[in-house]
């Protein structure tokens, strides 16, 4: 009887100094904690300008896609603003036309003042013949002379005139000319903004809160919608720094949410250690160089990314209380990133409706108001860019 209670002793012995053992050594390579909690980014949908929201399409807890319509403004003053720019570059594509017509103008002009100096020229030269041999007075070739240099003045006026109208027409086309591209620079801003009048969601996600009603007048930059991407979030867990010495980057984590208990278990890996305490980042940081300092073990926020699908079938609101348990077992991974994040954020595409068909609508205005040879609008595109560029000439 005494040998049976020995060995249970025994046995039992063995049982608490191995559960000892096993736990000492799972603790050395286990990093624990349940200050944890789900984070992401949070999305804030904002009104580009001043006016008032005339239709909401998304509400708190609705699901929206990337380039969907959530928000639209009434719009009125922009319209109005792209309506007076497209007729001011009609009509300085008409006044640049004038000045290529002006050219063609100065030229005749140049040709005819040409043609009166010569006439000039030989009409002086004849009568200083005749008045050597005394067949024409003194008076009568001094008039001749005169008008000579007359006819070259008009000339040399004409050329600078010609020279003028030249520099000011360019040699560009007019859909090219400086005066044309300022125009139609301000036709493509204002149909932007225009566009802008429509809000739509950068990316696909759940609407967490709702800032704006109908009929609300609102400022540019105003947040009207906040949206979360909640397969797109991560866990923010904040350890102790007496526990962050075997931690590196790389490590696997199991993780346990509250909102599901164990039931759920996700899978999750070190992804970034944090390059300061709360504290540190702290709008009063703590003075810990004044007289009554009292030490307080701080904590570093560590982020962790699930690796599982169990986020996809199980989401977290952010927010979400959590417990990471660390695998610190694992030591090739760095302690600190030390090369560029590989991954990028571009929503460039969802908002490329704000320009898309402003071109086409500048070009259209352009060529509308292009004259042709025959002074009446002429549909062939090859024909008006002919003229603009100075080639046609009109018929006779």
């Amino acid at each position: 009887m005494r040998r049976l209670s020995a060995l249970t002793l025994l046995i039992a012995s063995l049982g608490v100094i191995s559960y000892l053992v096993f736990y000492y050594l799972n603790s050395r390579s286990t990093v624990s904690t349940d200050n944890a909690y789900i984070a992401g980014s949070i999305t804030t949908i904002s009104s580009q300008l001043d006016d008032i929201v005339m239709w909401v399409g998304a509400d708190a807890g609705d699901f929206v896609t990337a380039g969907q319509v959530v928000v639209r403004l009434d719009g009125g003053t922009p319209k109005n603003r792209l309506d007076r720019a497209k007729s001011e570059l009609a009509n300085t594509v008409q006044r640049v036309a004038a000045l290529k017509q002006r050219v063609q103008r100065q030229q005749a002009e140049v040709r005819q003042a040409q043609a009166s100096y010569e006439l000039a020229r030989n009409e002086a030269q004849r009568r200083n013949q005749l008045a050597a041999r005394g067949m024409v007075s003194k008076e009568e070739r001094d008039i001749a002379v005169l008008r000579q240099r007359e006819a070259q003045a008009a000339l040399e006026t004409a050329q600078q005139m010609l020279a003028e109208a030249t520099i000011k027409a360019g040699p560009m086309t007019i859909a090219e000319h400086p005066k044309v591209q300022i125009a139609a620079a301000a036709v493509r801003g204002i149909f932007v903004e225009v566009n802008k009048g429509t809000i739509v969601s950068p990316v696909s996600g759940h609407i967490a809160k709702s800032l704006v009603s109908v009929g609300d007048t609102i400022k540019a930059g105003q947040p009207l919608l906040q949206l979360v991407q909640l397969d797109q979030t991560w866990v923010e867990a904040n350890l102790k720094e007496t526990q962050l010495q075997n931690l590196r980057l790389g490590q696997p984590v199991e993780i346990i949410s509250d909102l599901y208990g164990e039931d759920v278990v996700y899978d999750g890996e070190v992804i970034g250690t944090g390059t300061g305490t709360g504290s540190a980042f702290a709008l009063l940081p703590a003075q810990n160089a004044t007289g009554n300092w009292l030490k307080i073990v701080q904590r570093v926020p560590v982020r962790i990314a699930f690796t599982g699908e169990q986020i996809r079938d199980h989401p977290l609101p952010l927010g979400t209380s959590l417990t990471v348990n660390i695998d610190t077992s694992f030591q090739d991974g760095p302690r600190l990133s030390t090369t560029p994040a590989a991954h990028s954020n571009d929503v460039s595409d969802v908002y490329d409706y704000w320009r898309a068909g402003a071109r086409e609508m500048v070009e259209t205005i352009i060529n509308d108001n292009l004259p042709t040879a025959e002074g009446h609008r002429q549909p062939q595109q090859a024909a008006a860019k002919q003229f603009a560029a100075g080639q046609l000439v009109a018929k006779k």
